[in-house]
């Protein structure tokens, strides 16, 4: 065994052997580990006990990527989701985004789901999504409204200019440019809420001040029984935010201690695990769930 001799023995194996098997292109198994003792004469003891062999293992494993992921924990899977799926737009694997009959859309699977039975439960005359980037979402909410038969979406974004589909007209989507957060555009969604029975999608900036104060702008549109739902409160959770700054979740923590109307359900979006709004679908309290 010839190895650097500054390095401690387990760490100068591993190393050595993870160039082993990239130089010969090879995944880990017995037959490159029989292969590599032999080599450079280390005893096979020393490397299937090394402690960095497991890490090894996983990735130069030759397995199917649900047999890799799935010796993930849950917070490992879920900051794979993020940068790899979820914001797979952002960070050069647009081809891995999750996408709706071809939309682009960033939202979680499990999400949908529960929004999915959400809407069929609520039957919502309005979808108030607050944010809409690439508009996938609102094709998602679209289609599910058009299959029970009743509703239509109004998605409200500083900018559409992001947007990646033009809406029908005559269709189940409205689209308002403006900032959510100015008298005019309160003014037009009231115009437009007026009497409706609203279910309301936060996901816009996911700064703490601004899912506030949106929270205390457009809560009133949701009557007893209907959902308010701050999107990608995960992100406080796991230190998904770019900066050191409060997020979506600090925001419904505070307009929960301000505010007794309204309720945390965690049944709907934590039944499928992988919800990217742990404790943000919130509840008006009072009527027909």
């Amino acid at each position: 065994m010839n190895f650097d001799l500054d390095h401690a023995s387990d760490h100068a194996i591993a190393k050595a052997y993870v160039a082993f098997l990239v130089a010969k292109k090879m995944n880990d198994g017995h037959a490159a580990r029989a292969a590599f003792c032999a080599k450079e004469n280390v005893a096979p003891k020393l490397l299937y006990a090394n402690p960095h062999i497991a890490g090894i293992a996983s990735l130069f494993a030759d397995q199917t990527n649900v047999e890799r992921v799935a010796d993930m924990t849950v917070r490992e899977y879920l900051r794979y989701h993020y940068y790899y799926i979820h914001q797979a737009y952002k960070y050069g694997i647009p081809e891995m985004q999750q996408t709706w009959l071809g939309h682009h859309i960033i939202k979680s699977p499990a999400d949908c789901w529960a929004y999915q039975e959400l809407i069929w439960r609520q039957k919502p005359d309005i979808v108030l999504e607050l944010g809409v980037m690439f508009g996938g979402a609102s094709v998602f909410f679209a289609h599910v409204l058009e299959l029970i038969g009743h509703g239509e979406v109004l998605g409200v974004d500083i900018s559409l200019k992001n947007l990646k589909h033009k809406p029908k007209k005559g269709g189940r989507i409205t689209y308002l440019e403006g900032d959510s957060g100015s008298k005019e555009m309160l003014d037009e969604v009231a115009r437009r809420c007026k009497g409706k029975r609203v279910l309301v999608i936060a996901d816009s900036d996911h700064e703490k001040e601004h899912v506030l104060k949106e929270l205390r702008l457009y809560s009133r549109f949701v009557k007893p029984g209907g959902y308010y739902v701050v999107e990608d409160t995960l992100n406080d959770l796991m230190g998904f935010h770019p900066v050191p700054n409060e997020g979506p979740l600090a925001a419904a923590r505070q307009f929960m201690a301000e505010n007794d109307d309204f309720e945390i359900d965690r049944r709907l979006p934590e039944k499928y695990l992988m919800s990217l709004s742990p404790d943000g679908f919130l509840r008006r309290k009072g009527g027909k769930a």
